[in-house]
């Protein structure tokens, strides 16, 4: 067996946007500017912001947004869309503002709850997440819950809620049972908690997603299955991922660790 070492334990983390609402920007903006009633150009305005944000142009954005606003200040889509850009630009204590200004004038607003504990995620400030990001787990018809309960997973890990973290994980691959990034985290959390059997579980189900061209293994990801492997005495399976792992990323903290691992054998698998 691989001589264990001590592993950063790198869970995947998504970006700050959890877009929930679909834009389109090449909708011709004359079509409603003139004609349409202030309740669907408000509508229009922040769909089209939403867009231009998707798209990184923060400044079309803005503009579209505040036109959005300027018919009616009290939508809570286009104050919540406005929190989302405040928070890409990092300025946190906007976009605070505005997430609770959508919640305030649109209590169902599922997305704006969970956008707000992302953010306090991002502050670290992760008992004020806790709650909001529950709260949008416990919508089942909310489209972007599979994420939220993600985040609400990396909320209990970084309290040292191992436990938490893997049951909140299990109920995301509930929803979505070939999402990449529980698939990743699950494994991870349960290979450190010395569960290697159901580790393996979760990691073969991510290995499957890749032989069928659907994720790709990262240098995290081939780390660790190159030592359940191991563990599990697949010594073909460990030779096969030290090599992807080698030539993919060579430059990594996860290659230097497995070539640390081999102690005084330096000798490289070869697979044939």
């Amino acid at each position: 067996m691989m001589k264990q070492t001590a592993s950063m334990f790198r869970l995947v983390i998504t970006g700050v946007l959890a877009f929930t609402l679909s834009a389109c920007v090449t909708t011709v903006e004359s079509r409603f500017t003139k004609k349409a009633s202030p309740e669907k150009a408000v509508e229009n305005y922040t769909q089209l912001g939403i867009g231009y944000l998707k798209e990184n142009h923060p400044d079309l954005a803005r503009q579209r947004l505040q036109k959005a606003l300027s018919i009616d200040e009290n939508y809570a889509p286009a104050n919540d869309a406005m929190g989302l850009l405040w928070q890409t630009e990092g300025e946190l204590d906007l976009a605070e503002e505005f997430y609770r200004k959508a919640i305030n004038k649109d209590s169902s607003l599922t997305q704006a709850k969970h956008h707000l504990g992302r953010l306090y995620n991002q502050k670290r400030e992760y008992d004020k997440a806790e709650p909001w990001l529950r709260k949008a787990t416990e919508d089942r018809y909310y489209d972007g819950r599979n994420q939220a309960f993600n985040d609400l997973a990396m909320n209990y890990y970084r309290q040292g809620h191992t436990d938490k973290a893997i049951e909140t994980y299990s109920e995301s691959l509930r929803i979505s049972p070939y999402a990449a990034e529980p698939l990743v985290n699950i494994a991870t959390l349960l290979f450190e908690s010395q569960q290697y059997k159901e580790s393996l579980k979760y990691w073969d189900r991510l290995d499957r997603l890749v032989q069928r061209q659907q994720t790709r293994h990262t240098s995290h990801s081939l780390w660790l299955g190159i030592r359940l492997a191991n563990i599990f005495q697949s010594t073909q399976r460990s030779a096969r991922l030290a090599v992807q792992l080698s030539e993919e990323f060579p430059n990594s903290a996860e290659f230097q660790q497995y070539k640390d691992s081999l102690g005084d054998n330096q000798t490289f698998p070869v697979v044939h």
